[in-house]
């Protein structure tokens, strides 16, 4: 009766794990996590005025950005902005389905999820970009700032003015999680850490083991092609 018990459980567990469908590949999760700690690392070495860090956090964040968006077209399936970037009415209907507590078991972004991903990519680009141009007036001065020196301190103003709208972003993103979980019971972080989650329909973000190589190939080589900016005043 045990056996049969425990044979029983470990079919049921078999079942759930064969019904976690694979919604993030792993390039794409590795730039999510990489994300979050190379923002909290900016803005805490920003605040803390370790402006060295805050430099290589803020190129780590471009070469970040730039994969994303590459990822994007080449990426797996649920990767793709044609997988998720949708028009006004998509958009509508995630809305009126939340309101109405009507769960998406759709892989991927939502409409208005992408919608929201595409804001926070073009803040965290904008960021590290305008950030190279911008200096502190004391003894920082970004990696391309002697580029446009009589702009410096207008994009420095950019800088600053782009970290305000960062903020309202991540208090949104963190608002819809957790909106997500108290009205639809559903907790989005694991799937962002395992890649799968239970009882998704759709696209799959299954790829091949060269696909996903190939991802994190171009990963290291975003991260490194966008620290080596940090070196051009010395060949100009």
């Amino acid at each position: 009766m045990t056996s049969s018990r425990n044979e029983t459980s470990q079919g049921k567990a078999a079942g759930d794990a064969s019904s976690a469908m694979l919604v993030w590949d792993l390039p794409l999760r590795l730039f999510h996590w990489a994300l979050v700690v190379s923002v909290v690392i900016s803005v805490g070495s920003a605040k803390a005025d370790v402006m060295f860090v805050h430099e290589k956090s803020g190129l780590t964040i471009l070469g970040l950005v730039i994969f994303r968006l590459i990822w994007g077209f080449v990426g797996s399936p649920t990767a793709r902005f044609s997988h998720f970037v949708k028009g006004p009415s998509a958009v509508f209907g995630v809305v009126r389905a939340l309101f109405y507590k009507q769960s998406d078991s759709a892989s991927g972004h939502s409409a208005l999820g992408g919608w929201a991903v595409l804001a926070l990519l073009g803040v965290t680009l904008y960021l590290p970009l305008t950030g190279m141009f911008s200096s502190d007036d004391v003894l920082y001065e970004g990696p391309l700032a002697f580029l446009l020196p009589d702009q410096m301190r207008t994009l420095t103003d950019f800088h600053n003015y782009g970290e305000k709208v960062l903020f309202i972003l991540i208090v949104l993103h963190l608002a819809a999680m957790a909106i997500y979980y108290l009205r639809l019971k559903k907790n989005l972080i694991p799937a962002m850490v395992t890649g799968r989650r239970r009882g998704a329909t759709g696209m799959s973000a299954t790829v091949s083991q060269a696909h996903s190589y190939a991802g994190l190939l171009l990963l290291a080589l975003c991260i490194g092609g966008a620290h080596l900016l940090a070196h051009l005043s010395l060949y100009v």
